[in-house]
């Protein structure tokens, strides 16, 4: 087999074995497997583990990460190495962060002797459960004595061969709300008699869409998604109480602020004229997703000739690599991974990942570690 087909063949055993968040045993087996076969002595944090490669020389420290969890969705892809647990998929991607990153552990260790420092690889767990795994990595010391980290996540928007690397905020913070709306229930054929909670949510969720469209500039960034409302128990019973859920995006602490204060005001008045109540949670997500610049231009300097590096607007999705960032300067990386045919985008049942996009992987993270570390020389491949 080739090193390629090594780096498909992980993809493929991983992804036949998804897992939720902190509940990742048999990847966290195979990684352990496979990294004690490379030399490798991890150390462990509940599902999540890390382990230093070291050079022949001494030098820098930069750490390499992967998420490994998966998603609570069925999959539905026809696979033949689909998911073998029920219920649960691996619809982002994370079973190819996993495998490009176990290929770049190859090549460094291969190569060892051409590069001077150390290279930290860690396997977080927990990605997609907030407050999520990157925090209690962190927290048990993975990045300790780390100069710099990159990542990179696999985007299916973007053809093969093709990234996206840039200064500056990547992906937003990713924030969630829950508005209860307190009204009086009543018989469905004596509406004057109550304060109707599904009229007023209803009225709230149509309310809450000018925050962005009328109280922000046209050129600040920001999206408010309201999810799911619940209320009622049956058709004649007019609903005492109800409750949104939603999302809110944003690249700016100013812009939080702002939308937060408004979804309260808008939920309150909007109750207030139906002579009911409301209430908001609001929770703080993810924060945005910051490269520092001198970190991203070297990686996508060295990546000329590898990929080509698309511009193109950050995301509104949210990513728990932001907390690394916040501790360590360092760069993450969206790399093109469309498959032929139809895209299905991320988090779908049906989710594809063109594995020609692996081997691009270890090459991207192999010239971004290189770039970080100082290194000038081309190294071989194994």
């Amino acid at each position: 087999m080739t090193w390629q087909d090594d780096v498909i063949a992980h993809r493929r055993a991983l992804h036949q074995i998804p897992e939720l968040g902190f509940e990742e045993t048999e990847t966290h087996a195979y990684l352990m497997d496979a990294l004690h076969a490379m030399g490798l002595d991890p150390v462990v944090h509940k599902t999540g583990l890390w382990a230093d490669i070291e050079s022949s020389r001494p030098g820098r420290t930069v750490a390499l990460r992967a998420d490994i969890d998966g998603l609570p969705l069925h999959e539905d892809t026809g696979l033949t190495f689909s998911s073998t647990h029920p219920g649960v998929m691996h619809a982002c991607g994370h079973d190819g962060h996993m495998a490009i990153l176990l290929g770049t552990i190859a090549r460094l260790i291969n190569q060892r002797d051409h590069w001077a420092g150390r290279v930290r690889v860690l396997f977080q767990p927990a990605e997609e459960l907030p407050p999520g795994g990157a925090q209690e990595l962190i927290a048990a010391g993975v990045l300790d004595g780390v100069d710099e980290v990159l990542g990179l996540h696999l985007w299916s928007e973007y053809p093969v061969g093709t990234a996206r690397i840039a200064p500056g905020p990547m992906m937003a913070n990713a924030d969630s709300f829950i508005v209860r709306v307190f009204g009086r229930g009543g018989h469905g054929s004596q509406p004057e008699n109550t304060k109707d909670a599904v009229l007023i949510a209803a009225q709230i969720v149509v309310n809450l869409q000018t925050i962005v469209s009328r109280r922000l500039g046209a050129f600040e960034p920001a999206v408010v998604t309201c999810g799911t409302i619940k209320s009622g128990t049956t058709f004649n019973i007019i609903a005492e109480s109800a409750e949104v859920t939603g999302t809110v995006r944003t690249f700016s602490a100013t812009t939080q602020a702002l939308i937060k204060r408004e979804i309260e005001h808008i939920a309150k008045t909007t109750a207030h004229l139906h002579e009911a109540e409301a209430e908001l949670t609001y929770i703080h997500g993810y924060p945005v997703v910051v490269n520092e610049a001198a970190s991203a231009l070297r990686w996508a300097h060295a990546l000329e000739g590898t990929v080509t590096l698309k511009d193109d607007h950050p995301s509104m999705g949210g990513e728990d690599f932001s907390y690394y960032l916040h501790h360590r300067p360092g760069a993450f990386l969206f790399l093109g991974c469309a498959p032929d045919g139809e895209i299905f985008p991320h988090h779908s049942p049906h989710f594809l990942v063109n594995e020609a996009a692996l081997p691009v992987g270890v090459d991207v993270l192999y010239k971004g570690v290189r770039s970080a570390l100082g290194v000038a020389q081309d190294l071989q491949r194994p």
